[in-house]
């Protein structure tokens, strides 16, 4: 990891970059909102020829609404479960599931299993508007508790993730980076090469999108330094500011190289 605005302001990477995709909570939001400077650095980016991506864990039923109203290109809901396109209220699966009600009852299922075992877990208020992942408010669970909860989870058949927010009880080959590679190859209007694009997040559920195999450029605002400890991939390069800031910091050093190559 290094420091976004030191040395690596003038690198040419930063001119080559066409797409940011990036997670929402923690990472455009500011203590839970969305700020008048974030929609600036979104219409700066549309000027500049930058498309942006969301790619959250917030539920299919919220996301319909983010990926309508915000000036963005798409987002893709439940940590790469769905894909909802700008220009349409029809989502994309991207993660193919045979029966809807029965993999919401096998969900429930594996919660409630949890649940024996942590009775202090309470079901996210969202659940309710979800398709592929079953969510529970994160809480005060500790590390070692939430590695138990993943423990349970692969036993069963199943993957777990967490956020600042929410854990994930999800297919197990469900993740973001999966997610956003299918958008990338097959739901977009053109293709973008990995050197292409910018990857963004802050905390665990955002790991994948770190994975510098699959994305080469990508960028933890600084708020993810809580996590790098528990964090197999890290982030490429680190913002010097946290959360939104941390995001509009990114896209000014973008639309600046983009107009300054």
């Amino acid at each position: 990891m290094s420091n976004l605005l030191s040395e690596n302001t003038t690198l040419p990477i930063w001119s080559q970059i066409r797409l940011i995709a990036t997670d929402m909570d923690g990472t455009l939001t500011t203590a839970g909102k969305f700020t008048r400077e974030l929609m600036q650095a979104f219409y700066n980016l549309n000027a500049a020829g930058i498309k942006v991506i969301i790619v959250t864990g917030r539920s299919a039923g919220w996301v319909s609404g983010i990926a309508h109203y915000l000036p963005i290109d798409g987002a893709i809901a439940e940590n790469g479960g769905l894909f909802y396109a700008a220009n349409s209220d029809i989502p994309v699966f991207l993660t193919e599931i045979e029966d809807i009600q029965a993999h919401r009852q096998q969900l429930g299922d594996v919660f409630r299993q949890i649940q024996r075992q942590f009775p202090q877990i309470q079901e996210s208020a969202d659940n309710r508007f979800r398709i592929t992942d079953w969510t529970f408010d994160v809480a005060k669970l500790t590390p070692g508790q939430l590695q138990h909860i993943q423990a349970i989870c692969l036993e069963l058949g199943w993957g777990f993730t967490y956020s600042t927010v929410q854990c994930h009880i999800k297919p197990l080959m469900q993740d973001k980076a999966r997610g956003l590679l299918t958008v990338m190859n097959h739901h977009l209007e053109r293709v973008y090469t990995p050197q292409k694009v910018i990857t963004v997040g802050d905390s665990p559920n955002d790991e994948t999108l770190f994975n510098q195999e699959k994305f080469p450029n990508s960028v933890g605002v600084a708020n993810v330094m809580e996590y790098t400890y528990l964090l197999q991939h890290q982030p490429t390069y680190i913002t010097n500011n946290s959360e939104g800031t941390g995001f509009c910091e990114l896209a000014d050093l973008i639309c600046f190289r983009a107009a300054n190559p």
